[in-house]
C-alpha cells in the first residue's frame, strides 16, 4: 500500500490502531453495505482494494473536511474507487434507520471524554444498523496499567481527550438499547487483563 499521504503516521499507523482496523475489516469485509463512522483519512477502506470486485455500498463519514481531503488523496494513491466519502456529524448521521449491514466506528471511542458521550454516539449507530446487522467499535483497555499511565501522561500534553474504558460499560450501553455483544476480541495480547484494546461486535437481541 502507498501510505505516503498519511499525516500523523505515529497515530494512524501505530500497531494497535492498525490491528484494530484490520481485525474489524476481517469481520465485515463481505457485507453488502458498510458505514465507517468517524472514518478520518479513510484507512479502514484501504483493505477493500484487495477484495474481489463486488456490488456493495461502502461509505465513510467524518466531520473533518481536512481528513476527508486526505482520504481522497490516499484513495487515489491506492486506486480505491468504490468508496463514497460524506462530510457529516457522527451524532446526527444523515441516514435513515436500519440503513447498513455493518456500522463500524474504530479508533474513535478513545477520544470520547465520557461514557455519556459514548452512549449518545452508540445510540445513533444502533439507529442506522439493520435488523440483522452488526456494529463494530473498539476501546482501549482501562484494566491495563500501561495504557492508563500512557493516556494520563498524554492527556497532560494534548488538548483533546484520550481515555480508556471497560468492556462492561460498553456492553451495558448496548444492553440498555436492545443490543448484545456477540464478540469481544482482545487486541495486542490474548490475555484480557493486559490486552491493549478490545474490538467489540454487537447486534440486536433476538426476541425469545
Amino acid at each position: 500500500m502507498n501510505l505516503s499521504s498519511v499525516s500523523r503516521k505515529k497515530a494512524f499507523l501505530g500497531n494497535i490502531t492498525t490491528a484494530v482496523r484490520n481485525r474489524a475489516w476481517e469481520l465485515c469485509h463481505d457485507s453488502k453495505s458498510i458505514l465507517d463512522v468517524c472514518c478520518g483519512n479513510g484507512l479502514f477502506f484501504l483493505n477493500s482494494k484487495i477484495e474481489p470486485p463486488a456490488k456493495r455500498l461502502l461509505i465513510g463519514i467524518d466531520t473533518s473536511e481536512a481528513f476527508l481531503k486526505e482520504a481522497k488523496k490516499i484513495f487515489r494513491d491506492n486506486s480505491v474507487e468504490d468508496v463514497c466519502l460524506v462530510h457529516g456529524n457522527a451524532f446526527r448521521l444523515p441516514f435513515k434507520p436500519e440503513s447498513f449491514d455493518r456500522v463500524v466506528c474504530v479508533n474513535t471511542l478513545l477520544n470520547m471524554p465520557s461514557l455519556d458521550v459514548i452512549e449518545t454516539l452508540l445510540v445513533e449507530l444502533m439507529r442506522i444498523c439493520n435488523v440483522n446487522g452488526k456494529i463494530l467499535v473498539d476501546i482501549r483497555n482501562q484494566s491495563n496499567p500501561y495504557i492508563r499511565l500512557k493516556y494520563w501522561i498524554y492527556s497532560k500534553r494534548q488538548k483533546f481527550p484520550v481515555k480508556a474504558y471497560k468492556v462492561k460499560d460498553i456492553a451495558d450501553i448496548f444492553k440498555r438499547y436492545g443490543f448484545h455483544c456477540t464478540r469481544i476480541l482482545p487486541i495486542g495480547c490474548p490475555v484480557e487483563f493486559i490486552a491493549k484494546a478490545f474490538l467489540i461486535e454487537a447486534e440486536r437481541t433476538k426476541p425469545s
